[in-house]
């Protein structure tokens, strides 16, 4: 009998996959040690997330005097967690469940306690995007889960994770980007990439750029190595000028941004 859900089958797998990954940081959570490394980890991540979520839930979401002798908390930190996507929807939870009284304190003690499973539902989101975008490529449901796995279980995300924990939020997006490039191409629906470049922007300016950059490798190989029958001829102008429309925006982004990027 077929499974009448695959996706939330398949959600459930990469849940699990991605707890299993963690093993190590659970083991070491349930011995009172915290998934953030030195330096930067716990002397920047931490004050900030406590930080920008005492400014959000108070209402105050652009100025804080509490930062420095008082700055714009919103373009001073837009390259840490102002804008971060996976940050901005745990603040709207934490603060549910703060309302609910489930939660009593939102200390610099709670993000760090908090760090592992935050990371934990994040992979999993990870692992479940990337699985679907090599199921619309055409990849078996099992070669497309063990792809996933190979991207989102990298030592790579662990690392990030631990010292720059906004870092690890770019894999998210990349997946969808490349979904975007594959719908342009396989089905000449441009949707997709502009959805992918408009979030990837909104979070974080210097990994949409990033992105983007691997985005463009992909496309050029692309253009030259079609993967089914039905795609846009190589040379047809309405598809190069859409990357290239676009992959052009993401720099103009950068070199704009670039002045608020902490030195």
């Amino acid at each position: 009998m077929q499974w009448k859900y695959p996706n939330v089958l398949l959600f459930f797998s990469c849940l699990v996959l991605s707890a299993a990954g963690h093993a190590v940081f659970l083991s070491q959570w349930v011995r009172g040690h915290f998934m953030i490394g030195i330096d930067d980890g716990a002397s920047q991540m931490m004050p900030f997330k406590k930080l920008l979520y005492e400014q959000y839930s108070s209402g105050e979401f652009f100025y804080s005097f509490d930062f420095g002798l008082g700055a714009g908390t919103f373009s001073e930190l837009s390259y840490y967690f102002s804008t971060s996507i996976v940050f901005l929807i745990t603040a709207a939870v934490v603060f549910a469940l703060e309302s609910l009284h489930v939660i009593e304190s939102t200390d610099v003690l709670f993000w760090a306690n908090a760090a592992v499973f935050i990371s934990i539902i994040r992979l999993a989101f990870v692992l479940f995007i990337t699985a679907r975008v090599f199921a619309y490529m055409g990849i078996s449901r099992l070669s497309a889960f063990t792809g996933a796995a190979l991207y989102g279980l990298s030592g790579m995300y662990f690392r990030h994770t631990v010292y720059w924990e906004f870092f690890a939020d770019a894999y998210l997006w990349l997946p969808l980007l490349i979904l975007g490039v594959e719908k342009v191409f396989r089905e000449q629906k441009p949707g997709w990439f502009l959805f992918a470049i408009a979030i990837s922007l909104i979070d974080n300016f210097y990994f949409a750029y990033i992105n983007m950059m691997l985005t463009a490798i992909y496309i050029t190989v692309r253009l030259f190595f079609p993967l089914t029958e039905s795609e846009i001829p190589k040379g047809k102008p309405s598809a190069l000028f859409l990357f290239l429309v676009f992959s052009g925006l993401a720099s103009v982004q950068y070199l704009l941004c670039q002045r608020s990027m902490p030195i």
